[in-house]
Order: C-alpha cells, then structure tokens, then sequence
C-alpha cells in the first residue's frame, strides 16, 4: 500500500516542483509571487511570563484552591451524615432526618459548585480580555517596529505538530470578506 501511495504522488510532487520552478500557475500563466515579513509570538509564553499574567495566574490558584477547598469540605460533611445514616436503623425518625440533612447539603454542594464557577468566570474573564488586548497591542507595536507583515502564533504544545494561528495581520492581507463576498455570490 505504501508503495501505492509513494508511485502515486509521484505525478503531482513533479507537478509542483515544475510549477514552483518555473513560476507559472497551472493554467501556464506567470504568477507574481510575493513575499512578506513574517513573525511567529507564542502568546501563552507571553502571558505566563509577564507581571501581570503572573499575577492573575496566582489569583486564580488561590481562589480555585480556595473553592476546592470549600467543596471538599461540604464533601466531608456527606460523607460524614451518610456513615451517621448507615448507623441507624432505615426508616427510624433519626435516619429520616440525618437522610434530609443529606439531601440539604448535598443541594447546597451543587449550589456552591454553581455559585463558585459563575463568581470563577466573572472575575476572570475580564481581567483576562483586557491581559489579552495588551498582548495584541504590543504585538502590533513590535510588529510595526520591525515592518512585519504577519505575526503567528505557535498555538500547539507537541513536539512533532505545530499549528500557527495568525494573532496580527496588516489589513491588507486579511481576505475574510473577500472570501465572504464570493461565496455569497454564487
């Protein structure tokens, strides 16, 4: 099978290397090929690295530390009601209400868990946006600075598979309403 493929992209590796070669497109007109500056910045280094992303990054462990802390300790008291119930005997008055106990701070888990995850998101979110304009502010400052065209960013973290995401782009080189216009045209 390998063979198979290898013998079958034969023709068209050929293909591309006439047509890089000899700079024509494949209808056999030339084509201008142009070059542009291109950078590469990966953010989250950025964002880890800097003051401030190493201050946020603190708050939110804190407070997540603080929130799981919380919850485990509501966990603890289930627990610990659920072991009081299996003492007594099922059906009796004091099994009933260690068994509505439970089922008070088993809702009042799942409330916290609610309430902490909202409160989680709010106080971030925010913070985190304006972190992330200052990023793209600088980006687009440096990439002046040095007449860069486009700035990538390395958005993978494996070793063999690197995706680039283009995080700043002079104007002219983005094509997204172009692309929209034509396809709205057919």
């Amino acid at each position: 099978m390998k063979n198979t493929i290898s013998q079958a992209a034969l023709p068209v590796l050929l293909v591309l290397l006439l047509l890089t070669g000899t700079q024509t497109g494949v209808l056999g007109l030339p084509y201008q090929s142009e070059n542009h500056r291109l950078g590469v910045c990966d953010v989250q280094v950025v964002l880890d690295q800097i003051p401030q992303g190493k201050q946020i990054t603190d708050e939110f462990n804190t407070l997540r530390t603080g929130m799981e802390k919380s919850l485990r300790d509501i966990e603890a008291e289930l627990q610990q009601l659920e072991a009081e119930a299996q003492q007594l005997q099922p059906g009796s008055n004091g099994r009933r209400d260690i068994e509505k106990r439970f089922a008070l701070k088993n809702a009042e888990l799942i409330w916290k868990k609610e309430d902490l995850e909202k409160e989680f998101a709010t106080r971030f979110s925010a913070r985190r946006e304006a972190l992330v304009n200052l990023v793209r502010t600088t980006i687009e400052e440096v990439a002046t600075e040095r007449e860069l065209d486009v700035v990538v960013n390395n958005v993978s973290r494996a070793e063999t598979f690197k995706v680039y995401v283009s995080v700043w782009a002079r104007p002219e080189l983005d094509i997204t309403m172009d692309v929209i216009n034509r396809i709205a045209k057919k």
